[in-house]
């Protein structure tokens, strides 16, 4: 047997052009059994219970009394609602009926001249002999619908929208998280949250504080429908809800492949940024960046994040949330971030507290051809500490050797250090006590030796050098060749898997 027919589904169709204008806190509950034309004294005899009264008030005209008297003897008898045709007897449903609808909220309804009452019977007759029938009728208006929501330019936050307002009920759409993505329509969210077991496979039902709702999964999310009608799940909503699921689902399939068509699109443009050659002419490359957003009106800058997927893909994940214009391309273990964004806006999408991710964030360029000095920035950073290394916050020894080529800084660097490389030990004691910031306790600590051992190390490193490590000339020559050379090393050894870009010197 089909679900019940409701005085809404009566209401709802189109075609006929019905108005409610009485009754309307009650009208979605009623049970509609039947419908027939009465003109006759005592119509209620004529009616079953939870049936439909059509009439065009032929014996009312002219009598007040009589008008007064319909309705408490339609709601004595039982009856569903009073279907007024107007055009004929009357122009609009006389002032006394419907005063006395109104003050007993009893469903009342305007059935336009262009209506026949055959029609609506007929209808009615339909849906009680094949509810099935009825409910296939509905969800295949329901599809079409649906489907010209792909035309929208947010199609699903369209389509959850339509089905809210098709079914007059609260459509929530979960993320694969369990948070609520789109909202449509009044419904207790939280609530529902909470009483949903997300472990559950297929649809379930649900009744929450006077509230009935249907969840069905759409892949790795869930959709949810939720009424204060009575019958509501089991009447449309749950085959609804079974039927929009795919059409969800085959769109979020869609926006995958649209998604990771354009990652590709802009990883490869990215990558032809990065190039370690200034490119002859950068405006076409500028243009293309333009067609993402990144026009270079404001400053930009390259972030290399070194950790695993899944820090690669929320901070990925974080920028589109945040509608920062980025371009990203995985580059090996590392992935390389041309995003244009405020430092604030930046905190907002970088891991917070302990992490084990790297994060470097080079300077900011307003050129794309300045794009390849921010990425070495931003490398140099990654280099030289744990958590977010800013470029920006790094000592001035560090900044001139990340401005200076390589090629032009490393005679330099190997004649100073070149005696020290020799003798492997005190190479050693002389890196660990400037990365100590030249304190012999914390020095000897880290390299577990006595404090005396290393001060007997260091002595001989002055041999070595010809130079005491008490002149400023010799600690600020040494400090810089020690970072140019591990600078040089972690670009030999490409920390990010693939080669740096060589340097052209400063823009």
């Amino acid at each position: 047997m089909g679900a019940p027919l409701r005085l809404a589904d009566l209401l709802a169709e189109e075609a006929f052009g019905l108005e409610l204008l009485s009754g309307q806190g009650v009208a979605d509950g009623r049970e509609v059994r039947g419908a027939h034309a009465v003109e006759v004294e005592a119509p209620a005899r004529w009616l079953g219970r939870d049936w439909v009264m059509l009439t065009t008030g032929v014996r009312l005209r002219g009598n007040v009394e009589a008008q007064r008297e319909l309705i408490p003897q339609l709601e004595a008898g039982g009856a569903s609602a009073l279907g007024f045709g107007v055009g004929l007897g009357f122009k609009r449903v006389p002032p006394a009926l419907l005063a006395v609808a109104r003050e007993r909220h009893f469903p009342l309804f305007v059935v336009p001249y262009e209506t026949p009452f055959r029609e609506i019977i007929h209808f009615v007759d339909s849906a009680l002999t094949s509810g099935a029938e009825q409910v296939f009728r509905r969800l295949t208006a329901l599809q079409r619908y649906l489907v010209d929501a792909l035309q929208a330019p947010q199609p699903e936050r369209a389509m959850v929208d339509r089905l809210a307002r098709f079914l007059d009920a609260g459509v929530v759409l979960l993320s694969a998280d369990g948070e609520p993505e789109v909202v449509a329509g009044r419904a207790p969210v939280a609530e529902l949250l909470e009483a949903v077991d997300p472990e559950l496979p297929g649809a379930v039902e649900l009744e929450v504080g006077g509230w009935h709702a249907v969840a069905v999964p759409v892949a790795a999310r869930r959709l949810m429908l939720a009424s204060p009608r009575r019958g509501f799940v089991d009447k449309l909503a749950k085959p609804a809800a079974e039927a929009t699921a795919p059409l969800l689902e085959a769109m979020a399939r869609l926006s995958d492949v649209v998604r990771d068509q354009e990652q590709a699109v802009k990883a490869a443009l990215l990558e032809e940024a990065l190039e370690a050659e200034q490119p002859r002419d950068p405006l076409p490359l500028a243009a293309r960046a333009a067609a993402f957003g990144l026009d270079f009106g404001a400053p930009v800058r390259v972030l290399v994040i070194r950790a695993g997927r899944e820090v690669h893909r929320d901070v990925v994940r974080r920028l589109e949330q945040g509608r920062l214009r980025h371009l990203a391309h995985q580059r090996h273990s590392s992935l390389i971030v041309l995003v244009q964004a405020t430092d604030a806006e930046l905190r907002a999408v970088l891991p917070e507290g302990p992490t084990d991710a790297v994060i470097g964030v080079g300077r900011a360029v307003t050129a794309m051809g300045d794009v390849r000095h921010s990425l070495r920035d931003a490398e140099l950073a990654a280099s030289l500490g744990h958590g977010v290394m800013h470029f920006d916050d790094l000592d001035l020894g560090t900044f001139m050797v990340s401005e200076i080529p390589a090629d032009r800084l490393a005679p330099k660097v190997d004649e100073i250090l070149a005696a020290l490389r020799a003798n492997p030990p005190l190479h050693e004691a002389l890196q660990a006590y400037f990365a100590h910031d030249l304190d012999i306790a914390a020095t000897a600590a880290a390299l577990h030796m006595h404090r005396n051992s290393l001060r007997y190390r260091l002595a001989r490193a002055e041999q070595v050098l010809g130079r005491s490590l008490k002149q400023p000339a010799t600690i600020a020559a040494l400090h810089l060749a020690l970072l140019a050379d591990a600078a040089a090393q972690s670009e030999r050894r490409g920390l990010d898997g693939g080669r740096l870009p060589a340097r052209a010197g400063a823009p």
